[in-house]
């Protein structure tokens, strides 16, 4: 696959931005599309900050090279620096996903600027997407300055979001950077309907893609911080996120992990003592909008530290209405990462007061140790369709369910 050429020019769409687009060819064309266009929107205040290099789409187009199995070919120059860690990502992906091999990379390359040379930045940015990680990095005290707020829309749980929504969301981040004197810098793009969204962001690809939206703005940054979601104690290293952002860095702009020595619930409770989240704090993968849908395990678990903290009333974005340990009982813990945050609420909420949360929390886990065994047999009867509304209507006798009513996804 080759990166052809770029472009930067007004949004098509979007009064007062601008928009960088790199247009891509593919080896093998798929479903008939031979290539695509990637693009990167900012508003017009950051047009300046574009850049014209390659080291964005080096970022952005590499975990598409490896899972297709094609040469990446860019047609701008990229820093050595990057171009060694690019080969570095490679070697970790293989090792995690042994189907997803090295493949070869031909770039023009520009030298690696000294430290300390006369142009370098010293701006300093966080993804920040209004969750319980982004909200820590940009409140933790720090003796280097902060400056950024970069939140990037149109990824993820936004992927699927109409106009109105992300619209809603910018303007909740926005009131929230102001309350914290931090900027924010809206970076909407098009990566979820790319192939890039078939490269298992959620595992593989996702500080990819967020690493290359803030690359496209490289000229702006001398230090990146990417929020960790797990912390050390976590036992599975795959998909280590310290090694994913770092591996993004550039001789000019800097990437580096945040969190990992702390666990959600503490990083939970500095979140809760903030003005500037009560009314901005987003958690939830399966609304697609600013608000929480309050039956996912993501939003139940949050929702849980918060009661424990001081009543989930004081949080609009969560319902503001406090928290029945039945629902919090009632929690799907299909996932291994799940349970492993669900048992940090026991001794926190004990802590507190909260035996009744402890005890959810303990029963919706071992409810779930108990239904491992079923849970291939559930899937299959959930896709038989003679059975499948039988067998989720029993599902919702004992949990909720996975995806809350009314979601397509």
């Amino acid at each position: 696959m080759k990166l052809e050429r770029i472009d930067i020019g007004p949004s098509p769409v979007r009064r007062g931005h601008a928009r960088l687009t790199g247009w891509v060819r593919y080896d093998r064309p798929a479903d008939g599309v031979a290539g695509e266009a990637y693009w990167y929107e900012v508003p017009d205040a950051f047009a300046g900050d574009l850049t014209t290099s390659g080291n964005p789409w080096l970022a952005a187009l590499l975990p598409v090279a490896v899972t297709l199995g094609e040469s990446l070919v860019l047609s701008r120059p990229v820093d050595a620096r990057q171009l060694d860690n690019a080969r570095e990502l490679m070697l970790a992906w293989a090792h995690w996903f042994p189907q997803r091999q090295p493949v070869p990379i031909e770039a023009d390359v520009t030298p690696s600027a000294p430290p300390g040379s006369p142009d370098a930045l010293s701006r300093t940015a966080t993804f920040f997407s209004g969750g319980i990680d982004s909200f820590w990095t940009a409140l933790r005290p720090r003796a280097a300055p902060l400056d950024d707020l970069v939140l990037v829309l149109g990824t993820f749980d936004l992927a699927a979001a109409d106009d109105a929504a992300l619209d809603r969301v910018r303007a909740r981040m926005q009131g929230a950077a102001d309350a914290m004197g931090k900027v924010l810098v809206p970076i909407t793009t098009n990566q979820m309907r790319t192939r890039l969204a078939s490269t298992d962001p959620r595992r593989m690809s996702g500080h990819s893609m967020l690493g290359s939206a803030t690359l496209a703005l490289e000229s702006r940054y001398s230090r990146v911080l990417a929020s960790t979601s797990v912390d050390l104690d976590w036992p599975d290293g795959e998909g280590n996120e310290s090694v994913l952002s770092e591996l993004l860095s550039t001789s000019r702009t800097r990437f580096a992990a945040e969190g990992a020595l702390v666990s959600r619930v503490d990083k939970t409770a500095l979140v809760a003592r903030s003005e500037a989240a009560r009314g901005a704090l987003r958690v939830c993968f399966l609304s697609g909008n600013e608000d929480n849908c309050m039956a996912c395990v993501k939003c139940l678990r949050t929702a849980a530290t918060l009661e424990a903290l001081g009543g989930l009333a004081r949080w609009p974005t969560f319902g503001g209405r406090p928290l029945p340990a039945s629902r919090v009982a009632r929690a799907t813990l299909a996932e291994e990462v799940e349970r492993y945050f669900f048992a940090e609420l026991p001794p926190f909420c004990r802590a507190r007061g909260r035996e009744d949360l402890a005890r959810a929390a303990e029963s919706a886990i071992a409810r779930a140790r108990r239904h491992d065994a079923f849970r291939p047999l559930v899937r299959w009867l959930r896709r038989n369709p003679r059975v499948a509304r039988a067998t989720r209507w029993l599902e919702a006798r004992v949990q909720d369910p996975v995806v809350p009513p009314g979601y397509a996804r």
